[in-house]
């Protein structure tokens, strides 16, 4: 491809090209012997493969093109078709490739077992920090057999006599119908933890959902997420000399909450740094929930062969749904959750790139969740080196 003979031209509001041998690149859309440039490909092409761009005979320079087809997330969009293509990727515009399920949707399976809470003792609600108490001999048992609360001591067991229960497990075990010094109901408990912690119902509903299915959450303040999560069968007991980690936090994005994508990459960031797989909760979508934001996706693309690492090209099957955002873009759970669900519904995973103030993209690979019987959304994000 000689870079210096690329001639762009503009008419009728259509960008096109008449160097044709940009189609076995995988530039444009071939139609009616030109090949059609979406104003994206024309902006990479012009900046960086020495392109001219011509409007009614006339040459025009960057800003004057930016000008004329400036749109939302262009910027971000052009940092990502930027990004993999100078990787020598290929990708291409959702409005330009005929949608069909081509794979069956990948999932990660979590195992599960049956959970029963047989013991119950009677809780001191304390309302200013939105904890309970119990210093009955028997509370030790919800903490010895099922890692509920903490008694004594963190990692000292053997320091202090009483149970201490945090917000979430405190109205879990309201709702499971515990009792109270006061006689608060579980509303009641409700109202008053949503004071200290807004989203505390969605929190609760994922906490319950693992909780139910054999899992064991405990607070992810350490590692910036809300839950770290261990797998059934976990105890709190020190087995030898070393005490249990957990290999898993998840953070729950409450789907009407619009989550800046700084903040999100930052608990992940967190997360990876302490070797912990980084699950995304979006608790409560309904069928309605699912809004147009499906349609928010931006590319579909190509990336390498499993097998031989060879690059794959568009005439192959794809690899997967791009979603493009700024650094301080936000996003909410809904839109997110809508997205995740497109990609499922073809086949293809989901991967979010984010573009940051200078321009440098990260990705975000996810990975459906299959946690037997819920209905909740799960998702496993990890970083993704194109």
């Amino acid at each position: 491809m000689a870079e210096q003979k690329i001639r762009i031209e503009i008419k009728n509001e259509k960008i096109f090209t008449q160097n044709l041998n940009l189609k076995e690149s995988f530039f444009g859309q071939f139609e009616n012997k030109k090949l059609l440039l979406n104003a994206v490909e024309a902006f990479y092409l012009a900046n960086l493969r020495n392109a001219r761009i011509f409007e009614d005979g006339k040459e025009i320079d960057l800003l004057q093109f930016l000008k004329k087809f400036y749109s939302k997330k262009f910027w971000v969009k052009y940092s990502v078709f930027r990004d993999w293509r100078d990787r020598g990727l290929f990708l291409n515009f959702l409005e330009r490739v005929e949608l069909k399920r081509w794979y069956e949707s990948p999932v990660k399976k979590y195992p599960a077992q049956r959970f029963e809470l047989k013991e119950k003792v009677k809780l001191l609600f304390l309302e200013e920090e939105a904890l309970a108490v119990s210093f009955e001999p028997k509370a030790k048992l919800l903490f010895e057999k099922y890692w509920i609360g903490q008694w004594g001591v963190y990692k000292q067991l053997g320091r202090g006599k009483g149970l201490v229960l945090d917000p979430i497990e405190t109205l879990y075990l309201a709702k499971k119908g515990f009792e109270f010094e006061n006689d608060e109901n579980f509303e009641e408990i409700l109202e008053k933890v949503k004071e200290k912690i807004p989203h505390a119902e969605a929190m609760l509903e994922v906490y319950e959902d693992w909780r139910e299915k054999g899992f064991v959450l405990k607070t992810g303040f350490k590692f910036g997420t809300h839950f770290r999560i261990y797998f059934p069968g976990a105890s709190p007991v020190k087995k030898g000399k070393e005490w249990k980690h957990s290999k898993h936090v998840i953070h729950v994005f409450p789907k009407d909450v619009a989550m800046p994508m700084s903040e999100w990459a930052r608990a992940i960031r967190v997360a990876h740094s302490v070797r912990k797989t980084f699950l995304m909760a979006i608790p409560g979508m309904q069928p309605s929930d699912y809004l147009k934001e499906k349609s928010e996706i931006d590319f579909i693309a190509w990336h390498r062969d499993a097998k031989t690492n060879e690059v794959k090209k568009p005439d192959s099957n794809p690899s997967f749904l791009i979603l493009c955002l700024n650094e301080d873009e936000k996003l909410s759970g809904k839109a997110l959750a809508s997205c995740l669900d497109r990609a499922d519904e073809i086949g293809l995973r989901l991967l979010i790139a984010i573009n940051d103030r200078e321009s440098s993209v990260t990705y975000y690979l996810a990975n459906r969740i299959d946690l037997p019987g819920s209905k909740n959304k799960y998702y496993e994000i990890e970083w993704f080196t194109p």
